[in-house]
């Protein structure tokens, strides 16, 4: 059973030394604060690291992609995880997971996100995104919840974002439970 406190240490640490790495001096009180420095990839960069470390912990990976493809994490049971993940705006409690395309190949899309002082997530299936072909849009839709894929930029049909508020998120404690 993942604990909470091993798994914010970890991140922590992934956080830490991506700062260190990109010689980012400012130093902040909270606990994840330092992730508000870094540029969109290596948030991305951090948020596959921490995921490799949760996911190691339930089945062998097989393959972490260093080029990506259509799938970050494929485990040894062949089910493909696509990795997302975002900061908390500053001023509200929404995370913007920039760059999912429906059409890629994957089970789940985890989106990770990182507040200050907290972590966050939620897993969704590939079999809740769908595409409304008489509104043009795609939506990921689960029981109750349902939030639409918008493009990131005009024309781009390929690229999506997904804004996801903090209460539609849950708290990292939840996630062993998630994943069995």
């Amino acid at each position: 059973m993942l604990k909470t406190k091993d798994l914010e240490g970890k991140l922590q640490n992934i956080i830490e030394k991506k700062h260190n790495e990109l010689n980012l001096g400012r130093d902040y009180n909270a606990k994840f604060s330092k992730i508000r420095d870094f540029e969109a990839n290596a948030v991305g960069q951090i948020g596959e690291e921490f995921a490799k470390i949760i996911i190691k912990e339930f089945t062998e990976i097989i393959d972490d992609r260093i080029i990506h493809n259509e799938y970050d994490i494929k485990t040894e049971n062949d089910i493909l995880f696509e990795i997302k993940t975002a900061r908390k705006g500053r001023d509200n409690n929404t995370f913007q997971f920039n760059g999912i395309n429906p059409n890629y190949n994957y089970d789940y899309l985890l989106c990770l996100g990182i507040c200050e002082n907290s972590i966050h997530f939620r897993f969704f299936s590939k079999k809740d995104i769908h595409y409304v072909h008489k509104e043009r849009k795609h939506y990921i839709e689960e029981k109750g919840f349902k939030k639409q894929l918008v493009q990131m930029n005009p024309q781009n049909q390929v690229n999506y974002k997904l804004t996801l508020n903090l209460k539609d998120l849950y708290d990292i404690s939840q996630i062993s439970e998630q994943l069995n």
